[in-house]
């Protein structure tokens, strides 16, 4: 996929959803950046304005010191100074002149973020689908690696990223969704389509060998944050539940904003929840013949599908009682999600039930999630690099 080219002009825009992932990340970065190396030397209120101008700059895409000044109320002396350090390390940098109410045209600044970039990687059972993104969200790169059947994914991985990273020196991080469970130490569990990864510590083994800093999470949590993130509704979106239901069943919980990942980092595992009758087996252990997948295809009726997927949704409403489920699967379409919401109803009170939606794109909440863990976990890591400029 070719390049996608950052524009920056006074009349720059960009999509808010994928810029709102990363405000947080980038007003650490420069903020840090502007400070002394020394932190007993930080000044607490220099700090606090910098970090005002940041904010505004980073909403309003490209503004004056003019602006900058009105929006943040501080002195323009100070926003003069605070821009000009900015500039001095590549920070912000000048675009073109704002329209004149009288008088010399006055200077646009926006930020420069494209030198901080991340890899995020999809592992899949037969392809690593991978792409290089900025931390404003601009992917300039998006490509497949094949996983040959005799080749170890931790080797492809490995090549992938050698590939990458004598490609790219501007890379600081590494972002990887897989599709099993990522325990409290690391190792992966519960990866039956990969099975020659389980209780391999995959950011473990990657930040030996390359010496940066590797964040490995849930495929499903990463749709489910990735889905989150991107809404930029007036009444944002914090909590949701994601169920997907294909080549495997699975689920990823947001609330407040943040991943659920539970005790163990369990949560979200419904293939194991245990069916009511038949031996009150669980999805995962029951004969293939007998699993949801392998039933929901057996039938055409839409119907009776709302009726076999309809006891794991009551159990998600009754412990999470989320406002939104979402869906992805072969069999979700707007009928069946009516016919589900029917056969919840004879359960639980009307007012208990959430809005049931269709995802929209998978790939795309998936490559959000990515970026929105990198948002969320990096900010001293790559403060620290940046921390050592010298003005």
């Amino acid at each position: 996929m070719p390049a996608v080219k950052s524009k920056r002009h006074c009349e720059t825009t960009s999509n808010k959803a994928e810029t709102a992932l990363l405000n947080t990340l980038i007003l650490e970065l420069y903020k840090e950046a502007l400070m002394p190396a020394n932190k007993n030397d930080t000044h607490p209120l220099k700090e606090n304005n910098t970090n005002l101008v940041l904010s505004v700059l980073l909403t309003m895409k490209t503004a004056t010191r003019r602006q900058l000044a009105q929006r943040t109320g501080l002195s323009q002396p100070t926003v003069n100074s605070i821009v000009q350090e900015l500039e001095n390390i590549g920070v912000a940098q000048p675009g073109n002149f704002a329209a004149s109410a009288g008088g010399r045209r006055p200077q646009c600044y926006t930020l420069q973020t494209d030198y901080l970039r991340a890899a995020t990687i999809r592992v899949l059972s037969r392809s690593l689908e991978y792409a290089v993104v900025t931390i404003d969200g601009t992917v300039i790169l998006r490509n497949s690696w094949a996983v040959a059947d005799s080749e170890n994914h931790l080797k492809a991985l490995i090549s992938l990223l050698k590939t990458l990273l004598k490609q790219d020196n501007g890379i600081r991080v590494i972002s990887i969704g897989v599709p099993g469970v990522v325990g409290p130490g690391g190792a992966l569990h519960a990866i039956s389509q990969i099975p020659e990864l389980e209780g391999v510590s995959l950011a473990h083994e990657l930040e030996k060998r390359f010496n940066l800093p590797v964040y490995v999470e849930n495929d499903m949590n990463l749709v489910a944050l990735g889905s989150v993130a991107a809404d930029s509704g007036s009444a944002k979106l914090t909590d949701m539940v994601f169920v997907h239901i294909g080549e495997g069943v699975g689920a990823g919980i947001v609330m407040g904003g943040q991943i659920i990942r539970g005790h163990s980092s369990f949560a979200g595992e419904i293939a194991y929840m245990v069916i009511p009758g038949d031996g009150n087996k669980s999805l995962e252990n029951i004969e293939k013949e007998e699993t949801l997948e392998f039933l929901l295809s057996q039938t055409d009726n839409i119907k009776e599908q709302a009726q076999l997927i309809s006891g794991m949704i009551i159990s998600i409403i009754c412990l999470l009682n989320p406002p939104v489920i979402s869906f992805e699967s072969i069999y979700a379409g707007e009928e069946m999600l009516r016919h589900l919401r029917q056969e919840c109803e004879k359960h639980l009170p009307h007012w208990t039930i959430p809005s049931f939606q269709l995802m929209a794109d998978e790939e795309a909440a998936y490559d959000r999630g990515l970026m929105a863990l990198v948002n969320d976990v990096l900010t001293n890591q790559i403060t620290r690099e940046l921390a050592s400029v010298k003005l």
